[in-house]
């Protein structure tokens, strides 16, 4: 076979430079990159570039609903800025996209309102919940002594052990 007419082998990625392209990738579409000009600048094929977008998309956790808000909210800004600015210019064109872009804003807003607890009520439910487990675990620990009293050598002198190997060595 003729070594000049076959193909350069490319090098498989790191999971580093895997990382480093995914970041590129999403980079490129929150700036509104298409698919096509992607898979040019990476040199893949617009497929490939869809299945990494997939794959990634798949392993992500979902936010809640206030999380997805911030995050429209923060895309929307930019966006408000410059179709202000071309309105304030004179721009009449330019009027839909700020009013829709302010319809949006509205939208994510009332979405993006994190119902926050009272911090008191946060610890008294902290509270309750440690002395349920403690509670719970006192129980367990009064079975367990009761049935290793019962068997010597059972795991009641085991958690006898455990307690003055603890005690003792503060």
């Amino acid at each position: 076979m003729d070594e000049r007419l076959a193909p350069a082998r490319r090098r498989r990625l790191t999971p580093f430079g895997k990382a480093a392209r995914q970041k590129r990738i999403f980079a490129r579409l929150r700036q509104g990159w298409a698919y096509d000009e992607i898979a040019r600048e990476e040199q893949l094929t617009p497929k490939r570039v869809r299945q990494i977008v997939a794959e990634v998309l798949m392993r992500r956790e979902v936010d809640d609903g206030s999380a997805h808000a911030h995050l429209q909210l923060a895309r929307l800004q930019p966006l408000l800025k410059v179709a202000a600015a071309a309105a304030a210019n004179g721009d009449v064109r330019a009027i839909p996209a700020v009013l829709k872009v302010l319809d949006r804003l509205d939208r994510y807003q009332k979405a993006a309102q994190v119902h926050r607890a009272n911090g008191e009520e946060i610890r008294r439910k902290l509270l309750a919940k440690i002395n349920r487990l403690a509670e719970a675990q006192s129980e367990r620990y009064g079975r367990e002594r009761q049935a290793g009293d019962a068997a010597p050598g059972g795991a009641g002198e085991e958690i006898k052990k455990f307690r003055v190997g603890f005690g003792a060595n503060p």
